[in-house]
């Protein structure tokens, strides 16, 4: 890489990273993951992740439908700690961490596109990216989703490495590069230690080990040679993953009881819900819905021309998209942002594909088309995402969803108001435990009442994991609830035992 492109992919990686700390918010939504990723990185940091399962089972096991497992992958949790240490429950802060992983991501994924592209086509891509509105904006979120991108991109980033051979003699008949192999086990462990489904990276690697192996069969002195640098990963993988058994205590299993709800019908849902996706990607563009259309063409082109090059992405998109097919739950674009950069990468290099076909009297104009396209597409992107930027920080970075002074005011009654030991039924439990050291469990259910002291009613969300408020005082004759507080969105009420 020469200086001038160093110094291009540099200022990129700053203006995201500008933009991104531009659009971070002092709030959150109501989808209270957050909550558990804080309460699990406040437990790391004092000894007490034994009690935060405890408390935290009991919300699952307790709720009419599980908000969540026991216990998220450590990982995320552990990155949020030295920023709890420093800044305490500080959401803004939590949030510079997505700013941070982003940014990090675009470099990797610059790295990985010059593969594939020139430097400035590279440059391009990374750009559309960097500037993306929907990318941008879910950095206002603390989930794991952006660090998790990082940290798979790598570890695609690195068995793309392994699959090309890293020096001169890493071909077929060569000894792979160990340090590439140990890389490949940290990244996949680290993926796997930030969200579940990281594992799918071992997929792609055994397909690429495959491959490389399989010629060298009968050759049994190399193939030794070649079995040692290919269990290297796995072992790796695996002494990492012990160490992190006895550190920190399990609770992902109770990720299997949302398999409850699949069905074939729900699967094909799915299948067609995750091939419509990306056009999510442009949503926040004018126009935007035609985008993805019109790349979706030239990613075919790409994936039929280049099968064996790009056959460890392809494994891994297909996992990824296979695994969330699967998944009963759909959470919008962040399941898939891990393949999600591939649709820009692949449609350009479909594009170019495309160009190369034409008559030669028309490549010219082709290129000067495809690079008005995506040059369009970065500038409209950067000004979006600079109009986001600049009206979040006239709103003065507005507090939203449970931060907000109404919800405050609702959260400060229960501490003050309510015993310690006191069990509150409300419809984000994690959000109410974080906020009020309460145990606190969802339901939907009129039965379900009496097993709580307080029963806490957001007014504006209807039957969403809660009892409907005009339904709540007759719908069981068995136990009387005493309004206790109010404001224009909660009403608190006191179950009579």
């Amino acid at each position: 890489m020469n200086k001038k492109v160093l110094i291009i992919l540099i200022l990129i990686v700053l203006i995201s990273g500008a933009i991104s700390f531009s659009l971070l918010t002092r709030g959150q939504s109501w989808l209270d993951d957050f909550a558990s990723y804080i309460m699990q990185a406040k437990s790391i940091s004092t000894r007490t992740m034994d009690d935060f399962v405890r408390r935290n089972a009991f919300t699952v096991n307790q709720s009419s439908y599980p908000p969540g497992p026991v216990a998220y992958p450590w990982g995320f949790p552990l990155l949020l700690v030295p920023v709890y240490a420093i800044f305490g429950i500080n959401v803004l802060a939590f949030q510079l961490v997505n700013t941070l992983f982003y940014t990090l991501f675009l470099i990797v994924f610059f790295a990985l596109a010059r593969t594939r592209l020139t430097d400035a086509e590279s440059l391009i891509v990374v750009s559309a990216l960097a500037v993306n509105p929907a990318m941008l904006l879910a950095h206002a979120q603390i989930l794991s989703d952006i660090p998790f991108l990082f940290f798979s991109t790598l570890g695609i980033f690195l068995i793309d490495r392994f699959f090309r051979g890293t020096r001169p003699d890493a071909g077929r008949q060569g000894k792979p590069s160990l340090s590439i192999a140990l890389a490949i086990g940290i990244a996949v462990f680290a993926a796997n230690f930030i969200r579940t489904n990281g594992i799918l990276l071992f997929i792609p690697l055994a397909t690429v080990q495959g491959i490389r192996l399989w010629p060298q069969r009968r050759d049994k002195a190399n193939l030794q040679i070649q079995l040692k640098s290919a269990l290297m990963p796995y072992l790796t993988f695996g002494l990492l993953f012990a160490i992190q058994t006895l550190i920190f205590p399990d609770g992902q299993e109770s990720y299997l009881s949302h398999f409850s709800m699949f069905s074939f019908q729900r699967l094909w849902e799915n299948f067609l819900y995750y091939l419509f996706l990306p056009s999510l990607t442009f949503d926040q563009i004018p126009g935007g819905v035609i985008i993805y259309p019109i790349l979706l063409p030239f990613v075919i082109v790409s994936i039929l021309s280049h099968r064996s090059r790009d056959l460890p992405i392809h494994n891994y998109g297909l996992a990824t998209v296979a695994l969330f097919s699967l998944w009963p739950e759909r959470q919008g674009l962040r399941f898939i942002y891990p393949i999600l950069s591939f649709l820009f990468l692949f449609s350009f290099d479909g594009m170019k594909l495309a160009i190369a076909w034409i008559k030669t009297d028309w490549q010219q104009s082709a290129k000067a088309v495809l690079l008005s396209f995506w040059i369009a597409l970065v500038v409209v992107s950067f000004g979006i995402s600079l109009i986001s930027a600049r009206d979040n920080l006239a709103a003065n970075r507005a507090i939203n969803g449970p931060l907000d002074p109404v919800s405050a005011q609702m959260f400060e009654f229960i501490r003050e108001k309510t015993p310690s030991e006191s069990v509150i039924i409300f419809f984000k439990p994690r959000a109410m435990r974080l906020f009020t050291d309460r145990d606190s469990f969802m339901t939907d259910r009129c039965e379900d009442i009496p097993k709580g002291d307080y029963l806490a009613l957001n007014e504006k969300v209807g039957n969403n994991g809660q009892v409907p408020p005009e339904e709540v005082l007759s719908c069981n004759s068995s136990v009387k609830l005493d309004e206790v507080f109010n404001n224009r969105r909660f009403t608190i009420y006191k179950v009579g035992k």
